[in-house]
């Protein structure tokens, strides 16, 4: 670096800031400094970055003090804050990104001209947007959609040209809704904001991928990771053909190809490992463990999850490492220990209902009531067996009304089929387990709630409002407006319409009785569903049972 570096303190005031070209420049050897540490985090190489990132902040610190010289201080704190992240040192970039809005919004009353205004948003919102990955990835994700709200605000008044710093919002919303498994909601954000962002392109495509993967659309999936992959080399991000190749694992795990999968976790592990990224290299053993115990080599996924579970909870990574604990209680089931088997399901539970992941609880209470039912067949219950069914039941039904509903925020009738595919699973443990308690009402209210279906309805998502569209709230859901009437559509008329992207809407309460107020089919289980998981089950709409003529 050059020995003679500028001054940021000698810059010009804030009256004859107005006449500096707009950007950002701190002058040498900063603007050098930063162009270097930004090359080496695209190759990627961490500890490189971080050592230019930590010689520009020394020279910084010795420089005396001034409102220039706290954004600069903090422009560097930010950035070592976004290479920690990428590290997966949660605590250091939650230092780092502290400090760097302590020093940045602490200048936010100082004089400054319309350009010396524009360098300040552009810290402040890229050191904002850190701040929301590193809660979101530590499980606090209704603080990162507040800060994420925050920086829109903050967007309005920001100049931006080439349409980045919104992007990379528009990334976020994405990845939210991703860990609140808002499938549909996500799938809309990112594919609108396509169009509109070529700079963050490989990381959307990279969000469908999973997305798809996600939802059982493997083919789709292997088309976005393969166009992420060629975007990542047009634009000369290479950390992102990793994360890929990890996601792309995933996606082999989820179709059952077990061996491929392996193959690719194996790959993708030992990159992680060499560039110390722990928290992947987590996610790599917790997909590992999985496979280990699928083959039955239950001493091997034993401690692949040990050591995954070990490194979430090193990094503060909360929802991942609940995600572990969740696979540690199949594990101790299958080997017989029932009280580890309930003690890691309900820890889990606390950090999913903590964190406002609702559809994770549900699918807690699925693996306990299927634990229930394996239990039913394997032992004898004797006079508790009722009881048994009751509490398998109590569990299976409301969650299982739960995943079949996530389907109505898909917008297409493909994603919507291949999401039920998936819960259906759940719906067939409910009516084995109504069979099995000769609940001939509960069976028939089973049986008019399915066929009630849903109806589709002519809310959609909006092409004009670009704003709402490509910023929704990041913790709603995309259900049809109260005060749309659905609209009901058969045959052919019905596929086409449903092909283009109609919503569809919650099926109607059933009611079951003539009197007012009367019972309404599965009641007290719908009720159950809508309390536990947030999550609407059926439509303000009723309709009568019509029984048979005779």
């Amino acid at each position: 670096m050059p020995e003679e570096p500028e001054e940021p303190g000698e810059r010009e005031d804030a009256a004859q800031q107005e006449e500096q070209s707009p950007g950002l420049s701190y002058g040498e050897p900063f603007d050098s400094g930063f162009a270097l540490a930004e090359r080496h985090q695209l190759t990627p190489d961490l500890p490189a970055a971080l050592d230019v990132y930590g010689e520009l902040l020394a020279l910084a610190d010795s420089f005396e003090d001034s409102a220039d010289v706290r954004l600069l201080r903090g422009h560097l704190l930010s950035d070592i804050g976004s290479v920690q992240l990428a590290a997966t040192d949660l605590p250091g970039a939650a230092l780092s990104i502290g400090r760097s809005l302590d020093l940045v919004r602490g200048i936010a009353s100082v004089p400054m001209g319309p350009n010396g205004r524009q360098l300040w948003l552009e810290v402040l919102l890229k050191t904002l947007l850190a701040r929301v990955e590193l809660l979101r990835r530590s499980g606090q994700l209704d603080e990162a959609r507040e800060t994420l709200d925050e920086a829109m605000t903050l967007l309005s008044e920001f100049d931006d040209p080439e349409g980045l710093r919104a992007a990379e919002i528009g990334l976020s919303r994405v990845h939210l809704l991703m860990d609140r498994s808002a499938w549909g909601a996500a799938e809309e954000l990112a594919s609108a904001l396509l169009a509109d962002a070529p700079l963050a392109e490989p990381y959307l495509l990279d969000c469908l991928g999973v997305i798809c993967a996600s939802t059982v659309r493997f083919e789709q999936a292997e088309d976005y990771f393969t166009r992420a992959e060629e975007a990542s080399l047009t634009l000369g991000h290479h950390a992102v053909r990793q994360q890929v190749l990890s996601h792309r694992a995933y996606a082999a795990l989820r179709a059952g190809h077990l061996d491929r999968a392996e193959e690719l976790y194996a790959e993708a592990a030992e990159i992680f490992e060499r560039q110390g990224r722990s928290e992947d290299l987590a996610v790599c053993e917790q997909a590992r463990a999985a496979i280990a115990a699928h083959r039955g080599d239950a001493a091997g996924a034993a401690a692949l999850t040990a050591s995954s579970l070990a490194r979430f909870q090193q990094v503060g990574a909360a929802i991942a490492a609940a995600d572990t604990m969740l696979m540690g209680a199949r594990h101790a089931y299958e080997r017989g220990d029932i009280d580890e088997m309930k003690r890691l399901a309900q820890a889990a539970r606390d950090v999913y209902q903590g964190r406002g992941v609702y559809e994770r609880c549900a699918q807690v209470d699925l693996m306990l009531a299927r634990t229930l039912e394996d239990n039913l067949n394997r032992t004898d219950h004797g006079v508790h067996e009722g009881t048994s069914i009751a509490n398998a039941l109590s569990l299976a039904l409301p969650a299982a009304l739960t995943l079949e509903a996530a389907r109505y925020d898909f917008a297409t009738a493909h994603a919507r089929n291949q999401w039920l595919q998936l819960a259906d699973e759940a719906m067939q443990l409910v009516f084995r387990l109504a069979l099995r308690s000769n609940d001939q009402g509960l069976i028939f209210e089973l049986v008019e709630h399915r066929c009630a279906g849903a109806s589709l309805s002519l809310s959609r998502t909006s092409t004009t409002d670009r704003a709402a569209a490509v910023f929704p709230d990041a913790a709603m859901k995309t259900y049809a407006p109260d005060d749309d009437a659905p609209l009901a559509l058969g045959g052919i008329a019905g596929e086409a319409a449903a092909s283009v992207g109609l919503r569809v809407a919650p099926p109607p309460r059933i009611v079951m009785s003539a009197e007012a107020g009367g019972r309404t089919a599965l009641q007290e289980y719908v009720q159950a569903a809508e309390f536990r998981y947030h999550r609407r089950i059926v439509s303000q709409d009723e309709v009568p049972f019509c029984p048979p003529t005779l």
